[in-house]
C-alpha cells in the first residue's frame, strides 16, 4: 500500500489545462537536428519553419480531437460504507462518445490518512467505449471521511499533448468498525453453540421453557434427565430449556485517555467497539434488550434498551465515529447514569483498559457497588508490548529496567483481576485480535449457565 500522506505541494496545472508530453518535447528536440541540417545545406529558415509548422499542425489537430471528444464521463463506485482495517475496492470508470481512442491517467482524491495500493492509474479507452480501473483503499480511522475530485490527464492516439481536467465527484463515506463477528452472529455461526451447554438451576432469571433434548453430558443437572426419552433411545438424554428472553444487557464503553493508545493500526477503543458490537449482536439474537452507554469525563452516547435488527443498527450508528478523549474517565458519573436508567438486574459489560483496573481505585469501588444489583463483566485487552518486555532476555541495563517494570505491571494486573473475580465480577482479559470472539463465547457461557 502506498503512503497515506498526500503531498502539500500541489501541481501548478491541477485545473483544466493543456500539457505537453515527453514525446512532444522529443519532437521539438529533433527540430534542432533539422535546423542543423538546413544550416549545412544553406536552407536554415526553410527547413526550420517547415518542420515546426508541420509539427504545430499535427499538435493542433490532435488537440482539436481531444477537445471535441468531450464530455468525458468519469464516475467513482465503491461500497456503501467502509470497515476499519479492511481493503475496499474503489472503481473509477470512464466513458466518452468520441471516435478516437484515448489514454487516461487518473488520480483520485481519497481521504487523508487512507492507504492505497496505487496512487496513479492508467486506462485505455476505446472509441465510443467504456472502461474502468480499480484500486484498493484502506481506511485508518472510523468516522465520516470525504473523497474529493477525480483528476484526469487525457492523451490522444499520437500522445503529443495532454488535456488535464478535474471532475467534481466529492462524496462522503462512513467508516465503520470491523463487523466480521457481527456478520457471523447474524448468519447463525454461533447458534449451535448457544443451544448447547450445561443448564444449571442456580441464578436469577432461569427459564423453564422446554426447547429440545440432547445427549446427557457429565455435569448436567440430573433433574433435567428425560427418562422416557432415555428408555426409548437406550442412552441418557437431557432436556434443554430455552434461556429466558427479554433480559437486559448493558454495554459500557470507556472512551477515556488510555483507550486512545494505538495497537498497530487500531486503537484500544477500536477493539473495544468491535467487541461491544459482537456482544450486542449475540444478545439481540438471543432476544435480550440491549442498551449502550459511552463515556469519558462526560456521557458521549446513550442508546436506550431495545431489541431486534433495528436496535443493532442504532448501536452501530451510535458508536461508529466514537473517539477517545484526552481526559480521565468519570466512572462514578457513568455508573450513576446506568443505575438511573436500569432498575432491573442486568448483565453490565464494561469495555475498558486493564490499566484502569489497576490504578483507578474509583473504578474498583464503583464496580463493587454495581455488583450488588447487576452481574458485571469487565472486558480488557492484554498489552502485547508489556508481555513481550516481560518475556524477553535482558542484554543491558535498560533491558533489565524495562523487564522489571513490565513484570511488576503484569503482577499487579493479575492480582487486581483475581480480586475482581473473588468479588463475583466476570473477568475477560484477552489478546487484541481475540476480543470480539471471546466476548461472544463468554456471553453464551453466562446464558447457558443461567447466571443472569
Amino acid at each position: 500500500m502506498t503512503s497515506s500522506g498526500k503531498s502539500s505541494v500541489r501541481s501548478p496545472s491541477r485545473g483544466s489545462t493543456w500539457l505537453p508530453t515527453t514525446r512532444l518535447l522529443g519532437w521539438f528536440a529533433t527540430g534542432l537536428a533539422v535546423t542543423a541540417l538546413g544550416w549545412g545545406l544553406g536552407y536554415t529558415i526553410l527547413f526550420t519553419s517547415t518542420y515546426y509548422l508541420l509539427l504545430t499542425a499535427v499538435v493542433l489537430r490532435e488537440g482539436r480531437k481531444l477537445y471535441h471528444c468531450q464530455p468525458l464521463i468519469l464516475t467513482r463506485r465503491s461500497d456503501v460504507f467502509f470497515e476499519l482495517g479492511e481493503d475496499v475496492p474503489v472503481e473509477l470508470s470512464a466513458a466518452h462518445p468520441g471516435g478516437i481512442p484515448l489514454t487516461l491517467t487518473l488520480r483520485d482524491d481519497y481521504p487523508n490518512g487512507f492507504t492505497t495500493d496505487r496512487r496513479e492509474m492508467r486506462l485505455k479507452l476505446p472509441p465510443n467505449g467504456v472502461a474502468a480501473v480499480t484500486y484498493r483503499a484502506r481506511p485508518h480511522q472510523r468516522g465520516c471521511h470525504r473523497f474529493g475530485d477525480i483528476h484526469v490527464r487525457i492523451g490522444g492516439p499520437l500522445g503529443l499533448v495532454l488535456l488535464q481536467q478535474v471532475i467534481h465527484a466529492a462524496e462522503e463515506k462512513q467508516v465503520y468498525p470491523l463487523l466480521t463477528e457481527v456478520r457471523k452472529v447474524r448468519s447463525g455461526v454461533y447458534r449451535k453453540l448457544a443451544a448447547e451447554g450445561s443448564h444449571s438451576s442456580k441464578g436469577w432469571g432461569r427459564s423453564t421453557a422446554f426447547s429440545h433434548i440432547r445427549e446427557y453430558v457429565p455435569g448436567d443437572d440430573p433433574r433435567w434427565i428425560n427418562w422416557n426419552a432415555t428408555a426409548r433411545r437406550g442412552k441418557l438424554v437431557a432436556n434443554v430449556y430455552q434461556p429466558e428472553h427479554g433480559q437486559q444487557a448493558v454495554i459500557l464503553i470507556d472512551c477515556g485517555r488510555v483507550m486512545g493508545v494505538r495497537d498497530g493500526e487500531k486503537t484500544r477503543l477500536d477493539r473495544a467497539i468491535e467487541g461491544a458490537l459482537a456482544f450486542a449482536a449475540m444478545a439481540l439474537e438471543r432476544g435480550d434488550q440491549v442498551s449502550l452507554l459511552a463515556f469519558s469525563d462526560r456521557i458521549k452516547r446513550w442508546v436506550p434498551p431495545g431489541k431486534g435488527t433495528r436496535q443493532l443498527k442504532r448501536l452501530i450508528e451510535a458508536v461508529y465515529d466514537l473517539e477517545a478523549d484526552f481526559v480521565e474517565s468519570a466512572y462514578q458519573m457513568a455508573m450513576e447514569t446506568l443505575v438511573l436508567h436500569h432498575k432491573r438486574r442486568a448483565l453490565v459489560s464494561l469495555f475498558t483498559d486493564a490499566g484502569n483496573l489497576i490504578f483507578a481505585e474509583e473504578l474498583i469501588r464503583q464496580l463493587a457497588v454495581l455488583r450488588r444489583r447487576h452481574l458485571v463483566l469487565t472486558v480488557t485487552i492484554q498489552d502485547p508490548l508489556s508481555k513481550k518486555e516481560a518475556g524477553r532476555f535482558p542484554e543491558d541495563e535498560p533491558d533489565v529496567y524495562r523487564k522489571a517494570v513490565a513484570e511488576v505491571i503484569s503482577e499487579e494486573r493479575t492480582e487486581r483481576l483475581t480480586q475482581l473475580k473473588r468479588r463475583g465480577v466476570v473477568v475477560l482479559d484477552v489478546p487484541p485480535g481475540q476480543l470480539a470472539g471471546s466476548v461472544i463465547h463468554t456471553y453464551i457461557d453466562i446464558k447457558n449457565r443461567s447466571l443472569l
